[in-house]
């Protein structure tokens, strides 16, 4: 499944900008993209993995469960993966810090 270039760069195209590249997505239900530490994230809303991509072909890495409920946002810093729950309906949830290797780091609050 090709989603990954059509929903993050969509706009992006419509501002005249082109896809230089698309790449099949690794779940059906991507929630969250990033790119740190040489590799693509992706979180899946719906199974709860983050996955580890190789940004050239899409290959899988690596992968770990997002044992905290379900990933609705992803963002990377260093080495430290802040995947988002946010709480349906909400301007409240919590950022979870992981590992780019898996481990759970810790949490904090990111009411808006």
């Amino acid at each position: 499944m090709r989603l990954i270039a059509l929903i993050v760069l969509a706009p992006a195209v419509a501002l005249g900008a082109t896809v230089v590249k698309t790449i099949d997505a690794p779940d059906t239900a991507i929630s969250g993209l990033a790119y740190g530490s040489g590799s693509l994230w992706a979180a899946d809303g719906n199974t709860s993995w983050i996955y580890e991509l190789d940004p050239e072909g899409g290959t899988v890495l690596s992968s770990f469960r997002f044992t905290q409920g379900t990933p609705s946002g992803l963002a990377i810093w260093g080495n430290t993966l802040h995947i988002l729950n946010a709480e349906s309906g909400t301007y409240h949830g919590y950022v979870y810090k992981y590992s780019t290797s898996g481990s759970y780091q810790g949490y904090y609050d990111s009411t808006c």
